[in-house]
This record gives C-alpha cells, structure tokens and sequence, in this order.
C-alpha cells in the first residue's frame, strides 16, 4: 500500500513538471513496457534474495538469451516458437551452471554471479563478433509490441477488478459467508487497499482506451508475476525459502535440504534469463552488443526497493514488481525532464540507498 502510495506522489510530480506529460495514454503505456522487463527478473531476484542468495549477472544472461534468439531467428531463419524455446532452454542452462558452483562448492553466489556477468557478457559478444544482429521477424517483435486492443482490455481489467474485490470480501468472510472476527483496522486496510488497485487499474484502463491497449509485455510480466507468487506463497518451496532466509541453520535442523532449494531458486532465475532475453530482443527489434547492460542492479534495486531485505527472509513477489515499475516511473519522468543519464544515475543510487535505509530500520523495529 505504501508503495502505491509512493508511486502515485511521483506520478503527480513528474506530471506537474513536464508540462502535464507524464499522464497521457502514450506515456503511460512506454513505462508500462519499460518497466515490464525489470519486474520479470526483479520477480526471479527477490525469489534470491529472500533465501540470502543474489545474482549480479542477470543482465549479461539476458543479453546472452537474447543473442540466442536474435541469431536463431535472423541468421538460421528458424520459427520463433523454435527461437524462444532456445533462449529458455539456454536461460535454464545458464542458472543451472551457476547454482551448480554455489551448492556443490559452496562458492558465495556473489561471486559465482559475478564471474557469470563477465563471462556471460563476453560470451555473447564473442558470438556476434560485438555487432548488432536484427532486425528480428516481425512475430518475434509482436512477443513485446504488440497490444491487446483496447475494448478487450478493458474488459480483462474489469474482470481482474471483481476477481480482487472477491479475494478481498474472502478474507473478510468465511467461505460460507459467515462472518469471521473482524478488527475495524482490517475492513480499514482492506478498503484502502482496494482504493488503491482501483486507482491503479484505472489508470492502466485510462491509458489502454486512450492509446493502443494493454502491451503485451505486461501480460508476460503478470504472468509470471502470478506463477512466482504462488509458488512463493502457497507451496512448500516458498515457505521453506523464506525460513532459509531467515534462518539457515534453523531450516537444515528441521530437515529441510537448503541446497535443493538454492539450486531451484537459480532454476528459476534461469527460465527468467530466457524469458527476459527474448522480451528485451523483441523490445528492440535486435540483440545489440549493450543490451541489458546494468539490468541486473535494475532488478536487484528494484526488489530492494519493493520491500525485500538483502540479509533475507523478508520481500515479497508484489512488492518487487512494484519497486520495478517505481524505478521505472523514476527513469522515464526524469527522462520527460531532459535530467542526462548522468544525474539519472546519481538520483537513482541515492533511492536505493534510502530504500536500504528504510529497509533497515523496518527491519531494527520488528
């Protein structure tokens, strides 16, 4: 709730100081598929970081996955179903190579993730002999620009609306209908948030009608946004991550196999490289040599930033996604601003530090 909180104070700001720009339905929808690519490896990143693993070498994977489906594609002439099924079966490789060393050797995934950063990145480099390969078929471009037309999606956004407002009249309400023991603060929160989905999928709804629709990419982002929130929340593999976080000794005492876990957090970081390399690929029509350079400390910021604490067992699916688009709205009002990329940076290392500060202290407090 905080976070929605948050964005919208940004929102407004930016909308003030571009003259009115920030929301508009174009811009809106260009920082909806900005922000997609990020909160789909900052969705795998937190699924890390709540066990107190982190991988710095998302970025150079992703880049890698996608030279993958760029050549595949442009210079083998193979179907693009063919092409993204490759990246994610080299995604998976990739995760595989890294949870490998960090629980067969017990390396600090710090430094197995870092060395997979430069090799990975050199790898695809060396493969494209740092040349641009593109432009990529058309329906490999559709995966990332294609939108769903607006009638339809309002309709989705209606029905996810009802959908939400039964989970939360659930809650409230035993399955039966029959009251539970209710806390004014409960209905409180609950309506609040509800206000602010409401506020949230207005907007998307707003800028669906007034532009294209809802992009693609965004589907594919809550799409895993929704696996991985389940996986984390309902299944036994989620629960144990966040006791492994928490307490790494506490978890091996009562039986739980620490490594297993930590090897399928980095299989899943792998099926996102894929997933991430044929997005970005499709974004930019082409595997460029800098493609999804410092993508990595987007999504770590971004989790960081969403609420998911770096010495682990805290963080959540959600509240990572959120931190993404965050980081997004950041980047594309300072962008609307005329900021340089310079003081971008600057601006950007001092959120996450004031996010690691808030993180902390929240953290003190419990």
């Amino acid at each position: 709730m905080s976070l929605g909180v948050v964005f919208v104070i940004l929102a407004i700001f930016f909308h003030l100081q571009t003259d009115e720009v920030f929301f508009t339905p174009r811009n809106l929808s260009l920082l909806l598929r900005q922000a997609s690519i990020v909160a789909v490896l900052a969705a795998g990143a937190c699924v890390l970081m709540v066990m107190r693993e982190i991988d710095l070498s998302a970025g150079s994977a992703v880049f890698l996955c996608g030279v993958s489906t760029a050549i595949l594609t442009v210079q083998m002439g193979l179907p693009t179903p063919v092409a993204v099924l490759a990246a994610i079966v080299l995604g998976v490789v990739l995760g595989t190579w890294q949870g490998f060393w960090v629980v067969r050797f017990g390396i600090p995934s710090f430094i197995v993730t870092l060395a997979g950063l430069l090799a990975f990145r050199g790898a695809g480099l060396l493969w494209t002999n740092s040349s641009t390969i593109g432009p990529v078929p058309t329906g490999l471009q559709s995966l990332s620009e294609t939108f769903i037309p607006p009638g339809s999606s309002i309709t989705i956004i209606i029905v996810v609306f009802a959908l939400l407002g039964g989970l939360a009249m659930r809650k409230l309400f035993g399955r039966r209908g029959e009251p539970m023991e209710m806390r004014r603060e409960d209905i409180t929160r609950t309506a609040v948030q509800m206000c602010v989905v409401a506020v949230g999928l207005g907007l998307l709804a707003w800028a669906a009608g007034g532009f294209l629709g809802i992009p693609l990419t965004l589907i594919w982002a809550v799409v895993v946004g929704v696996v991985l929130w389940f996986v984390m929340s309902r299944t036994t593999f989620g629960r144990n991550a966040y006791l492994i976080g928490s307490n790494r000794e506490a978890a091996e005492f009562a039986g739980i196999n620490v490594k297993k876990h930590i090897f399928g957090g980095f299989l899943i970081m792998g099926v996102l490289y894929g997933v991430g390399g044929v997005l970005l690929t499709a974004r930019l029509a082409a595997a460029t040599p800098s493609a999804g350079t410092n993508l990595e400390l987007d999504a770590i910021a971004a989790a960081v930033i969403g609420g998911t604490a770096l010495t682990g067992g805290v963080g959540t699916i959600p509240g990572a996604m959120i931190g993404a688009l965050l980081l997004a709205t950041i980047d594309n009002g300072m962008s609307l601003m005329n900021v340089s990329s310079s003081a971008q940076q600057i601006v950007k290392g001092l959120v996450l530090l004031g996010a690691l500060g808030v993180n902390a202290y929240l953290l003190r407090r419990r």
